[in-house]
């Protein structure tokens, strides 16, 4: 069996040059999990989305079926009382384009409690397919009804979304002058000490914090994702000095298409913020600024240009051609910013085991790459930063995330 391959696929394979394409999760429980109950979910999972018994064929963009079972995706681990340690080895383990599955899953047995760590190939699915994914699994490990089948979109195609438009209003898309201000290359932390083996930072952040400033702000409605990215924006200035500071803020495309809402797939765009500082510009200026930017940005089409033009080159240029084409032309930003999204507690049910937590992390950012990360479960934010720093390197970045958090405890 082989699997048509996407644009996004090969997107994130050119990634690949630079970083491992992976984005992980872990789901922390407050008792022990059904051995039974969840190797049938995973045997259901695998039915359901063939491409997850695929390996993606890096020479012809295609997913091919290989030998790989329950036993291949699901990996138990025995622990004890302790196991923040093992729990965040797993979450931090790796997956290789082209030689392995393109999900994992860690199930880290304690003696009172579990936790699942789930590993996903970015060629697989963005953060929100990875929602989706968890939901699933959640889904399956509760209810035996093989009609859950008739429910999941298996589509990967990124028609879903440009169907919705005519060839006019793409076109139109294609040729705005909208979108990127970039930063200049050179403008980066100050990180040089690596190593291969990813770290893990994690703060947790009240969401009640953020959505106390929001219901305070006069004369405009911040959104959470506007105030986290001021805080960011404006400790990057605090602690280097920046004075022209544009981050890429990626979208969820499925918000043009409401079916296409639980597609575990790539479909995300980006939208762009660019602040100047001139002075000493408060908290309030920036955020306002951001939530402006943003806002326009949202009453237009123009994240779908960069998408668009990526699956026109796709579908009209033979594969090796692009392979050598796109690598000039795409890459990754050396200081960045992802909204993984609210993940939902209603939907993340486990036949009534409770969650503790929950929460998404993106990929492992070698030096001096750096990227913020945010999620939410419940009433708490988890900002995280996945990196390759070591050292005085690492110490700079769990500085930068203390600041952040600072940033936002000292909202008034």
């Amino acid at each position: 069996m082989e699997l048509k391959g996407q644009a996004f696929d090969l997107m994130q394979y050119i990634y690949s040059f630079v970083q491992k394409p992976l984005i992980r999760s872990c789901i922390r429980f407050n008792g022990k999990l059904k051995g039974s109950k969840l190797k049938g979910a995973v045997k259901a999972l695998i039915s359901f989305y063939p491409i997850l018994r695929c390996k993606y064929d890096v020479n012809k963009g295609l997913w091919k079926e290989s030998d790989i079972s329950c036993e291949n995706l699901l990996i138990g681990i025995r622990a004890n009382h302790d196991f923040s340690m093992i729990e965040n080895d797993s979450l931090l383990s790796s997956l290789e384009i082209g030689m392995d599955a393109p999900l994992k899953i860690y199930w880290i047995c304690g003696e009172e409690r579990d936790s699942l760590c789930v590993i996903a190939s970015h060629l697989l699915c963005d953060g929100r397919g990875l929602e989706q994914l968890l939901y699933l699994l959640a889904e399956l490990y509760s209810n035996d009804d093989v009609r859950i089948k008739t429910r999941i979109n298996t589509d990967r195609s990124f028609s879903q979304i440009s169907s919705k438009f005519t060839v006019m209003q793409k076109a139109k898309i294609l040729f705005s002058r909208a979108g990127t201000e970039a930063m200049d290359r050179k403008l980066h932390l100050p990180l040089d000490e690596g190593s291969q083996k990813p770290k893990l930072i994690a703060k947790k952040i009240d969401l009640s914090k953020l959505e106390c400033y929001r219901s305070r702000a006069i004369g405009y409605r911040p959104s959470i994702n506007d105030i986290l990215l001021s805080a960011y924006i404006l400790t990057l200035h605090q602690l280097f000095g920046w004075k022209e500071i544009s981050i890429p803020c990626p979208v969820d495309l499925r918000r043009f298409n409401a079916d296409a809402g639980g597609a575990i797939c790539n479909l995300t765009g980006n939208y762009y913020c660019h602040i100047s500082f001139h002075g000493h510009e408060s908290f309030e200026k920036i955020c306002k600024e951001i939530s402006t930017q943003i806002s326009a940005q949202k009453n237009s089409s123009f994240c779908l240009k960069e998408p668009i033009l990526l699956h026109l080159l796709y579908r009209l240029l033979p594969f090796p051609i692009l392979k050598k084409l796109l690598p000039s032309k795409i890459s990754v930003p050396l200081t960045s910013y992802t909204n993984l999204g609210k993940i939902e507690e209603a939907r993340l049910v486990f036949q009534g085991l409770s969650v503790s937590d929950a929460f998404i992390v993106a990929a492992a950012k070698p030096v001096p790459y750096f990227q913020l990360a945010i999620s939410t479960y419940k009433s708490e934010c988890t900002l995280s930063a996945c990196t390759e720093a070591n050292g005085k390197s690492f110490d700079l970045l769990s500085s930068l995330m203390n600041s952040i958090c600072c940033v936002i405890e000292n909202l008034s």
